[in-house]
């Protein structure tokens, strides 16, 4: 049902059918929006271009196709349209064997996802987990097609009655008090006061730290108030107290220790070394450096705490509760985390089987939550890292990621055929 390969000779067509069912203004007028808010704001344009990198995907094959007619025969082995042609593809396929009500609900979905990229992520890993299931041979319906369930796919022959799969994508600002868009919109409202700074500094590193009490200031004037007076501490290298709970903390660092961010791609290490520069933990934080050494090491926090943990398993809670799961035959959740790398849930799997090893907080989160007896109708959780475009291999080109499958075997509906999901 849901198409799983694409030969590159078939991109053009794909695109131009696309096009035709969704309609290539819906990305064309997002992508002059954004375009729009990156040209003021400098800060955003990676955030920005990754949050929404299907829409710039289309948009840029529709560019294409307005200059030359169709895609260009060398562009179909450009890897980094594959995303875009690859959700494509699986959309017609969808629609192809579809009832139209269904058809005109996915096509507003597409039309509402290319707007809010926390629907884009929800859909593209609906359009995963199918692809997953068909690649092992199973066969995929949607409840929304026919009415079986709330939940958003629906698995048969696994067991006599089949398997429901509710998903939930979990971005990076999920359970943080300070979201990153925040934080790079404040960046741009600062940095006019900074560049006097920036001319001053040698060889010099500062680390600048602000915590607010809560969240961000909601309304622009105060934001751009607070940016001003963090600006001017900065110039004068003296930390704060604002009236509005803010606090700023300014200290100097070794440069040197900046290192580590040129000589790796490594998002761990990089990480690591802006944490122990602003002596914060997972924040958002940005580097801006001079040629010839002084820099400064900016970091945005919240006096709360983030608790990314008990978001995650707070959205579970609450999909249980809305009965999103009948709980008349087996089912589970698929979780995706999008900050975390096929390397990284690959490294918390692994801890959690070495015996010597203290067990990670996404190992206690769920068998805390299955063990309510409320959960007795799930039969296990799936946790995933963000997909990616593998090695080409030969012709080939695979994308995938790493999954990190919990098992409820002590479910009155677990069964045999549930085992090796993702091995």
């Amino acid at each position: 049902m849901i198409r799983t390969e694409i030969q590159t000779v078939a991109i053009p067509e794909i695109y131009k059918r696309f096009t035709d069912l969704v309609g290539d203004k819906h990305w064309k007028n997002r992508i002059a929006q954004l375009k729009q808010n990156i040209k003021a704001n400098r800060f955003l344009a990676d955030y920005i271009q990754s949050e929404n990198s299907i829409a710039f995907q289309l948009e840029h094959l529709r560019e294409l196709t307005s200059e030359f007619g169709t895609i260009p025969f060398w562009e179909v082995n450009n890897h980094s349209i594959y995303p875009a042609i690859g959700f494509a593809a699986q959309v017609l396929s969808i629609i192809d064997v579809s009832p139209q009500q269904f058809t005109v609900q996915l096509i507003r979905r597409i039309h509402g996802a290319l707007k809010n990229p926390d629907d884009m992520r929800a859909l593209r890993l609906e359009l995963s987990a199918a692809t997953h299931f068909s690649r092992r041979g199973l066969k995929i319906s949607w409840p929304e097609m026919t009415g079986i369930g709330r939940f958003d796919l629906f698995i048969e022959g696994l067991g006599p009655k089949g398997l429901e799969v509710e998903c939930k994508s979990i971005s990076t600002n999920k359970g943080r008090k300070v979201h990153k868009q925040e934080v790079l919109e404040f960046y741009g409202l600062l940095w006019p006061h900074l560049e006097a700074k920036m001319k001053t500094l040698s060889t010099t590193g500062l680390s600048i730290v602000l915590t607010v009490p809560d969240r961000f200031p909601k309304d622009y004037d105060s934001r751009k108030k607070l940016a001003k007076q963090v600006g001017k501490q900065i110039v004068c290298g003296q930390s704060a107290a604002f009236s509005d709970g803010s606090i700023l903390n300014i200290t100097e660092f070794d440069t040197s220790r900046l290192e580590i961010t040129q000589n790796t791609l490594n998002p761990e290490e990089i990480r690591a070394a802006l944490d122990e520069i602003t002596d914060t933990r997972n924040r958002e934080a940005i580097v801006i450096g001079k040629m010839d050494g002084g820099a400064l090491a900016f970091a945005v926090q919240s006096a709360k705490d983030d608790t990314l943990m008990k978001a995650i398993f707070d959205t579970l809670s609450d999909s249980v509760k809305k009965n999103q799961l009948s709980g008349i035959r087996g089912g589970m959740f698929l979780v995706e985390l999008f900050g975390i790398d096929e390397e990284q849930i690959i490294s918390i799997a692994s801890q959690d089987k070495d015996p010597s090893l203290p067990p990670t907080a996404l190992r206690l989160g769920v068998s805390k939550f299955l063990s309510n007896s409320s959960r007795n109708g799930v039969i296990g959780v799936g946790f995933l890292s963000k997909g990616s475009l593998l090695p080409e291999q030969g012709d080939f080109i695979d994308s995938g990621g790493g999954a990190y499958f919990f098992p409820n075997r002590e479910s009155s509906l677990w069964l045999d055929d549930f085992n090796g999901l993702f091995s």
